[in-house]
């Protein structure tokens, strides 16, 4: 077979192109899980590093304590 047969087919819709196809979903769904879960393991981590922050007095006025009183 030529290389012009072969592009003939291949556009003409001859050739079976679901191999490639699943293969690229695979990697579409690998990269969506693993994207998912580091995204919430990093806010975990932040979670974690959040709490352990001591809090800031500098904005805590006597209005601000009791203005919900």
């Amino acid at each position: 077979m030529n290389i012009q047969a072969l592009i003939q087919r291949r556009f003409s819709g001859e050739l079976n192109n679901e191999a490639e196809y699943i293969e690229l979903l695979v990697q579409v769904f690998a990269v969506l899980i693993l994207g998912l879960l580091l995204w919430r393991l990093m806010a975990a981590f932040h979670k974690k590093k959040k709490a352990k922050r001591k809090p800031s007095t500098y904005f805590d006025t006597t209005f601000t304590k009791s203005w919900r009183k």
